[in-house]
């Protein structure tokens, strides 16, 4: 049983939503037996099973939330699940998701199967293109959040 998993979701070919598949490509070094690191992708209700047997789990998933591209947000959950509601990570047009984000957690703490310890971290989109890579702040930001994850997350002050 992982005690952590690193979640990385969105759609790899579309653009600045790649980018938290690209953050958890970037920390598969420090996978181990106790830290599991998924490419969610569209995970949509899966994400209730891969949340299933870890007590801290770290979601990234880029938002939509007007804000500068590039712009890196933390929330912890139960906490701030409305504020998660609020930004665009339903099933409307801004989402590539089958199911939301925002609907899978709910749908999670409903049922009572979230982690103990939950942290979401988006990164503000620039673009969302078919087969474009990511646009220079939103590359920034993944360089920096990967840097934030390793240090406060997995606690490697020497990574």
């Amino acid at each position: 049983m992982a005690t952590m998993k690193i979640i990385g979701l969105g759609n790899p070919f579309m653009g600045d939503d790649a980018v938290g598949v690209s953050v958890a490509r970037q920390l598969q070094p420090y996978s181990s037996v106790h830290v599991s690191i998924l490419e969610g992708g569209l995970s949509g209700l899966s994400l209730l099973h891969d949340m299933e047997e870890t007590d801290t789990l770290i979601l990234i998933d880029a938002v939509h939330s007007h804000s500068k591209a590039g712009t890196i947000v933390r929330f912890t959950l139960p906490h701030d699940l409305e504020k998660i509601g609020e930004l665009a990570w339903g099933t409307s047009a801004s989402s590539t998701h089958a199911i939301g984000l925002a609907e899978a957690l709910t749908l999670a703490y409903t049922l009572e199967v979230l982690p103990a310890h939950v942290v979401l971290f988006g990164i503000e989109l620039g673009h969302l293109e078919k087969g474009q890579s990511l646009s220079p702040p939103v590359s920034n930001a993944m360089t920096t959040l990967v840097n934030r994850i390793t240090v406060e997350e997995l606690s490697l002050y020497n990574a």
